[in-house]
């Protein structure tokens, strides 16, 4: 089954997971308005007005809890009915295909993988508009300032080029830390059974689980920490960015050019491109994580 025929069958939930994302994100840019304004009034001596924007910023904040709690409903609605579909997909699955695995590798498709397809789908609704979030604070950039525009378009582009360059390699280190899975899963439940016959314990069974867990480890440390390393470097490249052009920030308001209020929003704006840089380093995992899941999976896909 394909995956397309799937999210078909979940278009109710699909379109529910799209509003409630929407308006979260919408919110997380409209909100610093309001700060920023308040500030602006705030040190022209306008009490009254800074009063009134905190309150209006204190009610869209509670109202974009309301729609993250929403949010989480969506998904796990929406989570719950694809993986149900892939669950039926295995029910209907090849049988020949599926004699030519091997117990461990069939027990983590059937578990692990499903659950890496269906939280990359349910998660990539959301992910998708953080991204397009990068295109409204680009618009705000270049409405204040073309060279605060220009820098942080620059810096985007060769981060995202980054992202896209190690992809292959995190990918492959995925690759190797599913094979060292399977084969820790085969000796588990090789020595499960030998266990629920009352057989004597098998020292080699043992030692080999041993073994098998070692390398897993190693595996999984080593895909974890070179994907988390390629994030932060990322992460730390746009902090500096953000930093210098405070900076810049704080010159233009000396010379006249900007409001304080701006200096804050810039900041603020920043936070956002941090959490979308770290959500595309999240997606590129978890896209690489999802390639390898969902090319397992056709192992027992009947054609």
């Amino acid at each position: 089954m394909q995956i397309i025929e799937i999210m078909k069958k979940a278009k109710k939930e699909f379109a529910y997971k799209i509003t409630t994302s929407v308006f979260i994100r919408g919110l997380l840019l409209i909100i610093p308005i309001f700060w920023t304004k308040a500030v602006n009034h705030l040190t022209e001596g306008d009490y009254r007005k800074a009063y009134f924007l905190v309150i209006i910023a204190l009610m869209l904040s509670l109202f974009h809890y309301y729609w993250e709690y929403l949010n989480q409903k969506t998904w796990f609605l929406f989570y719950n009915k694809i993986y149900s579909n892939y669950i039926n997909t295995i029910v209907n699955g090849n049988n020949d295909k599926i004699k030519q695995l091997s117990l461990g590798e069939y027990n983590n498709i059937s578990n692990e993988d499903i659950d890496i397809i269906c939280t990359f789908l349910g998660n990539l609704v959301t992910r998708v508009i953080q991204v397009l979030e990068f295109i409204v604070i680009y618009f705000y950039f270049l409405s204040i300032d073309i060279y605060i525009f220009i820098i942080t378009i620059i810096i985007s582009v060769i981060l995202f080029i980054i992202f896209i360059l190690t992809g292959n390699k995190v990918q492959v280190l995925n690759q190797k830390r599913k094979v060292a899975l399977d084969k820790k899963i085969i000796v588990v439940n090789d020595l499960y059974i030998n266990e629920k016959e009352n057989k004597r314990k098998d020292l080699e069974l043992s030692k080999r689980l041993v073994s098998r867990n070692k390398e897993y480890l190693q595996e999984n440390t080593t895909f974890n920490l070179i994907s988390q390393l390629i994030i932060y470097i990322v992460l730390g490249i746009i902090e500096i960015t953000r930093y210098l052009l405070i900076i810049y920030a704080i010159y233009l308001v000396h010379i006249g050019k900007m409001e304080i209020g701006t200096i804050l929003l810039i900041y603020t704006y920043y936070s956002q491109i941090l959490s979308n840089f770290e959500v595309m380093g999240t997606i590129n995992v978890s896209y690489r994580s999802f390639k390898v899941s969902l090319d397992r999976f056709k192992k027992i896909q009947a054609t």
